[in-house]
């Protein structure tokens, strides 16, 4: 539907020459509907002929409901729709269960695999059967997922277990890449900051159900779950945080109980029994924590910029890359080129993360990056970061609009100086 925002957002297109069918190209690849932006560049090129110029959304709200509120609600439906969503959660554990007992069984197939005669052979073929059993499990556990999230998204319609299996398998892939994107990019976050860890933790909580419910795929959805986050962060934070800590008390619960009976196996068993129960409530929680805070931002014209993609995938990149790196420059490297290389690359390191620190900045302060290095603590950097040889700052440039900036280290390995700016 259109709204407001779809409207502001096409006008500042068309004011920056940006054609009709580029900007509909944009707007159509983030979800919204071709009639719906038709009825706004129509709305655009002759607001006269229009009785009113954006029809009121079908559902809005004033505010974010409370954690426990949202709580009440999701245990509603959790109660109401708990046959469908264990039968969903069964399956995949099931499948599990029975892969692992078949691969550590051993039996008859175990024995005729690691006989003498057979010895070399039947361990390829173990190692085979391993790795199908993995891929097996892997396929099944994310499947699990996204037909759990369609269980939650279409909990109206109560469709069963076999149609929430069907309407997930397409999104097998996308979810996983999703899911992968936002673990890398907060593992690199934490490696650089703890604080950004967490602040992209929030931002990218929403990505999955954005996948699900919106049909945006890889950065698009972790950019537009920033998006709703926006403005709420402290909000959303919140409520993610009072989950999980319901969560925990809750799978205290089996855990203790099975240990003071001395229960075999329990630690396995309250695993299984946490996980078959509570991760549809805590998936449902989660669903309606994006599905308020939609309602909430209404629609939002969307159309993420190249460069902020690649500034998240950056640090994604150093969450995979940055420990081996370090490591291996530090403990195997010793002679002098080797601490030269293992010194540029903390320098490489601490320039990437003054820059995420003034991102963040930026976001928080109206579209301004600070005057100095020096205020990006303790906020946005536990300390001001200097080269390691000299102990000095690194060198920081803010331009005169005050919306671009440049920071620059001096290389020893290369003599050359590595800079990083707004642009990425």
């Amino acid at each position: 539907m259109a709204n407001q925002q779809l409207l502001d957002y096409i006008k500042q297109q068309l004011q920056q020459e940006i054609s009709k069918e580029q900007i509909k190209s944009s707007l159509m690849t983030n979800g919204w509907q071709a009639q719906d932006i038709d009825k706004a560049f129509s709305f655009v090129s002759n607001p006269a002929s229009q009785s009113s110029p954006v029809p009121p959304p079908a559902q809005t709200i004033s505010s974010l409901p409370g954690a426990t509120a949202i709580f009440d609600q999701a245990w509603t439906i959790y109660k109401s729709r708990l046959g469908t969503f264990l039968g969903v959660m069964a399956i995949p554990m099931l499948i599990m269960v029975v892969l692992l007992g078949v691969l550590a069984g051993g039996g008859l197939l175990g024995v005729g695999l690691f006989s003498s005669k057979f010895a070399a052979g039947g361990i390829g073929l173990l190692i085979l059967l391993a790795i199908l059993f993995f891929v097996i499990i892997f396929i099944s556990q994310t499947w699990g997922q996204t037909a759990l999230l369609y269980a939650v998204k279409d909990s109206q319609e109560r469709i069963g277990v076999m149609e929430s299996y069907r309407r997930g398998w397409h999104k097998i892939f996308s979810y996983w890449w999703v899911g992968l994107l936002a673990g890398f990019i907060t593992l690199g976050g934490f490696l650089l900051l703890i604080v950004p860890g967490i602040i992209f933790a929030t931002w990218f909580s929403l990505a999955v159900f954005i996948l699900i419910a919106e049909d945006l795929k890889g950065m698009n959805a972790l950019l537009k779950s920033k998006e709703y986050v926006k403005g709420k962060w402290g909000g959303v934070f919140w409520r993610f945080f009072f989950i999980g800590v319901i969560s925990l008390i809750i799978s205290l619960v089996p855990v203790l109980v099975f240990s003071l009976l001395k229960i075999p196996f329990g630690s396995e068993i309250s695993r299984f029994i946490i996980g078959l129960f509570l991760t549809p409530l805590v998936m449902t929680y989660s669903f309606l924590v994006y599905s308020n805070l939609k309602a909430l931002k209404g629609e939002i014209a969307f159309a993420p910029t190249g460069g902020k993609k690649a500034a998240f995938i950056f640090v994604g990149i150093l969450g995979i890359l940055l420990i081996p790196t370090i490591l291996f420059s530090t403990v195997f490297l010793s002679l002098g080129s080797a601490r030269e290389k293992a010194r540029d690359a903390r320098r490489q390191a601490d320039i990437r993360q003054i820059q995420v620190g003034l991102e963040l900045y930026y976001d928080d302060n109206s579209g301004k990056y600070p005057f100095s290095l020096n205020e990006l603590s303790p906020k946005y950097l536990p300390s001001t970061l200097v080269d390691p040889s000299t102990n000095q700052p690194y060198q920081y440039q803010l331009k005169p609009s005050g919306t671009d900036y440049q920071v620059c280290a001096q290389l020893e390995s290369t003599k050359a100086q590595k800079c990083v700016t707004s642009q990425f």
